[in-house]
Order: structure tokens, then C-alpha cells, then sequence
């Protein structure tokens, strides 16, 4: 329900997100790996740490959100140096006419539809 709702609050916001990578890989993450600081069972984990709501105070969601963090930190620097990589080498973006026109013209010279 969170990633469907990040979908809709992506749609409303318009942003440019067509896999909608971010609703449901990001969102969807991030609140799975929260949830299970709440609701892990020592006997399903693995690990013998009990959630929140299992008794097992705090620490395993601690120790989630702090992951959590970790991830995003990990993610965006290496996203930012392999961009920055094929900025300088390839370039990252198009031209402004190649992007008006279209990638798919502009890049392959093909066109997804007929107009």
C-alpha cells in the first residue's frame, strides 16, 4: 500500500520516474526494513532478535534504521561518481533539440508510435 501510494503521490507531483523505481524499490525498502525493527520474531529471524512489538526493545530497529542510512549514504555517493564518470567521458545529457524531439528519433531514429 506505502509503494502504491508513492506511486500516486509521484504521478500528482509529476515527476519523471517512468520504472517507477523510486515508489517501489526506495519507499518500498526503506519501509520494509523500519517494519522489521517493529515486527521481527526471534524464531523466524535467524538471528534470535525479537522486534519492538515483540519484546525485544529497540536495538534490532536501531540497528535497521542505521543500515537504512548506510544504504542511502553507499547509493547516492557511488550513483554521484559513476555519473560523474560518464559525464566527463560520455556526457550525461542530450541536447536540448535532441531531448524536444524525442530520444527514441533523435538516438535510434525510430518512434514508438505513429503520430
Amino acid at each position: 500500500m506505502v509503494c502504491y501510494l508513492a506511486i500516486g503521490i509521484k504521478k500528482a507531483l509529476k515527476l519523471d520516474d517512468s520504472l517507477d523505481v523510486i515508489a517501489v524499490h526506495l519507499v518500498g525498502g526503506i519501509v520494509g526494513s523500519v517494519i522489521l525493527g517493529f515486527f521481527a520474531d526471534a524464531s523466524a529471524t535467524g538471528i534470535g532478535i525479537d522486534g519492538v512489538f515483540f519484546g525485544g526493545g529497540t536495538d534490532l530497529l536501531i540497528d535497521q534504521l542505521v543500515a537504512v542510512g548506510a544504504a542511502l549514504v553507499f547509493s547516492a555517493v557511488v550513483t554521484f561518481v559513476i555519473a560523474k564518470a560518464i559525464d566527463l567521458t560520455l556526457g550525461l545529457r542530450v541536447d536540448e533539440e535532441d531531448e524536444h524531439n524525442g530520444l527514441d528519433l533523435a538516438l535510434h531514429a525510430e518512434t514508438a508510435y505513429s503520430a
